[in-house]
């Protein structure tokens, strides 16, 4: 039982991007969620038939991305939901603070796990008040603006470290993972090139346009 259940949880990663893949693909063809969780599903589907040498594309993209992490379970959950719906999620306050948090987490963590840095942050799960301050912080500061399921998340997250659910004894590996970082910096990268969009086309519009006499015309005087 512990067996499968391990097989389960860590398959939900794969399963979830798969799931988003496909339906974001059907999207741009189709405005139903029947067609776009049908096919999410179908995909997954063929993912579990397709082999590539002794395991299958899904086992592959399991090996890959490992499990998640509860709150990066919940946005993956909350990012393949809208896919289907069709709702602009980053609309959400919620969301956009969810996937900052994310973003600049992985980016004070990932760097150092590769080499980049000379600190490593990630000794920091093991002992010492840090990173549990840390999350007080963001967890207070979720419940204060109201959003509740980034803080409950987070609980959760916690919660799993404390009783040892996982196979891991760092506090990061349940409260973020590789995917939800990449996740939260795609979000802000495509908000920042919407931002400065809007940006430019505001300052095209409000900029004054002078007609040019052309070459040998004489302006017109009045």
């Amino acid at each position: 039982m512990t067996q499968t259940m391990h097989i389960l949880l860590n398959s939900t990663n794969a399963a979830l991007i798969i799931f988003t893949a496909a339906a974001g693909l059907a999207a741009a063809f189709t405005k139903s969620p029947f067609v776009r969780f049908g096919a999410g599903l179908a995909v997954i589907a063929a993912t579990l038939c397709i082999f590539a040498g002794p395991r299958s594309l899904f086992m592959w993209t399991v090996s890959a991305v490992e499990r998640p992490s509860f709150p990066g379970f919940v946005l993956l959950c909350v990012l393949s939901i809208s896919t289907t719906t069709g709702r602009r999620v980053a609309t959400s306050a919620e969301y956009r603070f969810a996937t900052l948090a994310f973003a600049l987490a992985g980016l004070a963590l990932y760097p150092s796990a590769t080499g980049f840095i000379n600190a490593d942050p990630y000794v920091l799960g093991y002992s010492g008040y840090v990173l549990p301050a840390a999350l007080a912080v963001v967890i207070a500061y979720a419940l204060w603006r109201g959003y509740f399921i980034s803080a409950f998340a987070l609980n959760v997250g916690i919660a799993a470290f404390l009783l040892g659910a996982g196979p891991s004894r760092n506090l990061w590996d349940y409260i973020m993972d590789p995917v939800a970082s990449i996740i939260g910096c795609g979000t802000w990268i495509v908000l920042a090139i919407g931002f400065l969009t809007g940006l430019t086309k505001r300052a095209k519009i409000l900029s004054p346009t002078q007609p040019s006499a052309g070459i040998g015309e004489t302006p017109i005087s009045h």
